[in-house]
């Protein structure tokens, strides 16, 4: 055989050589590390976007009015310019309290009032009960590793799905979280009645008007999945009831416990907000008798003896629902 005719031959096998090794190695070290370097864009993204929704819900609780407020939260990552192939992931958003059949919200509140002639009876609705929300966003197919993101009681956590474990996205341990949004849930503001001249020195209240904040996922979005821009979406509606001939009114907080071991901190902070700058400022009223019930529990009775002005609860429950688009 000749050696010109030997030479191609070896030379187109030492290109196809370099080739094979090049696309081996093309797939073996250079698209695993440029799609774990974009699902890591990805996964900060969605980071950002529960930061900025869990500020959003911190506002819409602070201010107690109409209106609506959005963050996108992708679903996916890990594409690039040589290989558009992407992750997915899932929202989901349940009550806080649903695996808990025994509890009824993180908050109650009853009451019971007079009608015009005279006999005592429950207001609509004697017992009302105030939710939360949970939400997290899991990853599905990730490129990099199975991090995922979830909020409750005001702070996000890291979730790893993987092994099922998680920690507070913005404290060194559980143990070194607060719960800033338990304190602007409920509110409880008397009103002072008017001076007359028939009594000179009148410490009665003639009406309290007690603010709720009620958030619950949004019926038909309460879950979305696959791999494109997703939405978390909070609608604020404010709406008002009125109690008149009030002879009474029931506080409790029983928010139930987690496997995050959280709750009992988070009741403390809740009732310690209830009981420091709402109870007690009903203590000026000298028509209100406070009896505590329990550690987490007070009862309020209202004297409606003659002289004394009829008692008006004014329940505003700022209504929030969370859903997923």
């Amino acid at each position: 055989m000749r050696d010109d005719a030997v030479a191609p031959v070896i030379a187109v096998m030492l290109i196809l050589a370099v080739a094979v090794t090049f696309f081996a190695a093309w797939n073996a070290y250079y698209v695993p590390s440029m799609k774990a370097q974009s699902e890591i864009s990805h996964i900060k993204d969605v980071e950002t976007g529960f930061l900025k929704f869990s500020s959003d819900i911190d506002t819409a609780v602070s201010m107690k009015k109409n209106m609506k407020l959005s963050e996108p939260i992708p679903l996916g990552g890990g594409e690039f310019a040589f290989d558009p192939v992407k992750s997915g992931g899932e929202l989901k958003i349940w009550n806080a309290s649903s695996l808990d059949t025994s509890s009824t919200g993180y908050f109650r509140l009853n009451w019971t009032n007079k009608t015009p002639d005279g006999f005592v009876t429950t207001g609509p609705g004697i017992v009302q009960n105030y939710s939360l929300v949970k939400f997290s966003y899991k990853p599905v197919n990730n490129f990099w590793q199975d991090q995922g993101y979830g909020w409750m009681y005001g702070n996000t956590y890291v979730l790893n799905t993987e092994r099922n474990l998680s920690t507070p996205l913005e404290f060194y341990r559980w143990s070194d979280v607060t719960y800033n949004l338990a304190e602007s849930l409920v509110e409880v503001e008397p009103v002072r009645s008017v001076s007359t001249p028939e009594i000179l020195v009148n410490n009665n209240c003639s009406s309290i008007t007690i603010r709720v904040v009620n958030i619950t996922p949004e019926c038909g979005h309460s879950r979305i999945s696959g791999n494109g821009n997703g939405m978390l979406v909070q609608k604020s509606t404010v709406n008002t009831t009125e109690v008149p001939l009030a002879t009474s009114m029931h506080l409790s907080i029983d928010t139930p416990p987690d496997r995050f071991r959280n709750s009992t901190v988070w009741n403390a902070t809740l009732w310690q907000s209830v009981n420091v700058t709402s109870v007690e400022k009903l203590r000026q009223c000298e028509n209100v008798m406070i009896t505590p019930l329990s550690e987490h529990e007070t009862r309020l009775m209202f004297k409606t003896e003659s002289g004394y002005p009829n008692m008006t609860l004014i329940i505003e429950t700022t209504d929030i629902t969370i859903g997923a688009y």
